[in-house]
């Protein structure tokens, strides 16, 4: 939201999902364009705005792929929040994405997309044992949600074979059910990405280490990169 309100201009989401983002930037009174491949996930959104009154205006949803989306706009800022850039499986795939958002973009206009910090030490995990990562509390219903991944890497093609494992749990701790989403995605290292931002034409303006925009180094685990069309 804090860059949105400095873009001077509209915004273009990648990957808004259900408007998780999208939506408080267009209550910051920024207009914002949220493109998804979902229309599951967009039907959710428009639903959310509508009861949240946001006009058309300041706050459109669009059904696309970001590898190939076409929007007869320009846009001061894209974003592409919560690491789903990672969901482009090969160099190609990146490079018609970076490309397509290039062309969306005014001349000084800004790309920011965030990516985790590949671990070696779960790169290389059992991929039979699942890992517990937080509980979140259901709003809806009150129950408590457990939250776990189970992943298989191919460390060859940085491709990793995702499992989110989610246990919804009554008052006492006991599971009442379990459900679970497979997914792929492929991690990027730091010098890859900016090889491969470079090669696509950008400017790389900043690599923070979080979003709290502090420098990156050894110690974080997430990389944000902010880059813009090179001239």
């Amino acid at each position: 939201v804090e860059e949105a309100r400095s873009s001077d201009g509209a915004v273009l989401e990648l990957g808004c999902g259900t408007g998780r983002v999208a939506i408080p930037i267009a209550q910051a009174g920024v207009p914002v364009v949220g493109l998804d491949n979902s229309a599951r996930m967009l039907r959710a959104a428009r639903a959310k705005a509508k009861r949240l009154d946001l006009s058309g205006e300041l706050l459109r949803f669009v059904h696309g792929d970001m590898r190939t989306f076409r929007l007869k706009r320009k846009f001061e800022l894209a974003i592409i929040p919560f690491r789903s850039f990672l969901f482009l499986l090969s160099v190609a795939e990146q490079r018609q994405a970076l490309a397509a958002i290039k062309d969306h973009l005014v001349p000084n206009g800004r790309l920011i997309f965030s990516a985790f910090v590949p671990d070696v030490h779960l790169l290389t995990a059992n991929p039979e044992t699942p890992i517990r990562d937080y509980e979140v509390r259901d709003l809806g219903t009150g129950h408590q949600l457990a939250v776990w991944h189970q992943n298989r890497y191919d460390n060859f093609n940085q491709i990793v074979n995702a499992r989110t494992i989610i246990e919804r749990l009554d008052r006492q701790g006991k599971v009442i059910n379990t459900t679970w989403r497979d997914y792929q995605f492929r991690y990027l290292n730091r010098f890859e990405t900016l090889h491969l931002l470079e090669a696509s034409g950008y400017c790389v303006l900043d690599i923070y280490g979080g979003f709290d925009r502090a420098p990156l180094d050894e110690s974080n685990t997430e990389m944000v990169w902010v880059a813009t069309p090179a001239r």
